[in-house]
């Protein structure tokens, strides 16, 4: 099983990301090759997101989301609520996964029983300073009832997020 699945080309594609990522480039009135160096992503990321829908890696979105002051769900259309606080605690993904763990009594192998990878992951994650992806992620914060941003540690928000769509 991949640490970083390979998924489908039918969810990595959205046309509401698409309308999303145009509509926030056009909100900060840069065309979209100088959004994405403002950003800090490639020109080719940028320019398929916005052509074909095609959703970034993980760190991508982090990346526009946090230029755009924006929640990861409301980047990927998954919420219309523009309200995000952002952190300043300085927490990490690498932080939270053990803290939320902790809060709720649960070992790595628990939690993995629930999940659609292995313990390993969780492990590897932690030791090697990486992230999951996109589809991990959100499992892990579904699983936690927090939001993706609250695990990633852009906000300090714990409370369940709740889509509107």
């Amino acid at each position: 099983m991949p640490r970083n699945p390979t998924i489908h080309p039918t969810q990595r594609v959205s046309p509401e990301f698409r309308r999303r990522i145009n509509d926030i480039i056009e909100d900060n009135e840069l065309d979209k090759y100088r959004f994405a160096e403002a950003v800090g992503v490639s020109k080719d990321v940028i320019n398929r997101a916005c052509l074909y829908g095609i959703i970034p890696s993980l760190q991508s979105l982090i990346r526009i989301a946090d230029f755009s002051d924006v929640s990861l769900d409301y980047l990927l259309a998954k919420s219309d609520d523009t309200y995000f606080d952002k952190s300043e605690s300085g927490a990490t993904f690498h932080d939270r996964l053990p803290a939320l763990a902790a809060k709720h009594g649960k070992k790595y192998s628990e939690i993995s029983h629930k999940m659609i990878f292995p313990e390993s992951y969780f492990h590897d994650w932690l030791r090697t300073k990486t992230l999951p992806s996109l589809e991990y992620l959100y499992n892990i914060a579904e699983y936690f009832k927090v939001s993706p941003d609250y695990l990633l540690g852009r906000t300090d928000d714990d409370t369940p997020q709740t889509h509107e769509k």
